[in-house]
């Protein structure tokens, strides 16, 4: 009698490998989605960081203010959450140059502040009473946010904070 091997998997062995992936898949999808909401969060907050030190530099460096600001038709506003934010050289004559622009947060996370804008003055220190505190909020459910502290000599400092955002 001649015996016959067969090549290959049998279906309950697929079938028991196809139940394995699900169920990693399904404990792996919500985990790898707040990475990336916490990833976005943290580039957009770090870049933020950066963009206040580049104005700072800018108004130390032309010897004229320098605003950052949400702004809509030509006016600063107060929803930083929602409208790109944009560092503008402040003239004598009360024209603005746009030096850079930072889009607008992602539509789930909110931005938040106490003033509708920030101003360097010449010397890279803000305008009087401008300090504060920006916070980002990730999603609703999220355990963390950020802030990004910037002190009256206009040098801002960011930190992750593991709790929920305050209200």
């Amino acid at each position: 009698m001649q015996s016959t091997s067969s090549q290959g998997f049998s279906l309950p062995e697929l079938m028991v490998t196809l139940a394995i992936l699900v169920i990693f898949a399904t404990t792996a999808v919500p985990a790898m989605s707040a990475f990336i909401d916490q990833q976005r969060a943290s580039a957009y907050v770090r870049q933020f960081s950066q963009h206040l030190a580049y104005a700072r530099v800018a108004a130390t460096s032309s010897n004229l203010p320098v605003k950052v600001c949400p702004r809509t038709n030509g006016e600063c506003t107060d929803q930083w959450h929602s409208v790109p934010v944009q560092l503008s050289l402040q003239y004598p004559d009360a024209s603005i140059a746009l030096l850079k622009e930072l889009p607008s947060v992602s539509s789930t996370h909110r931005l938040i502040f106490n003033r509708d804008a920030i101003t360097f003055r010449r010397d890279g220190s803000l305008n009087g009473f401008e300090n504060g505190t920006f916070i980002y909020c990730g999603k609703e459910d999220a355990g963390w946010h950020y802030t990004l502290t910037v002190n009256q000599a206009g040098r801002n400092r960011l930190t992750k904070i593991a709790l929920p955002c305050p209200e």
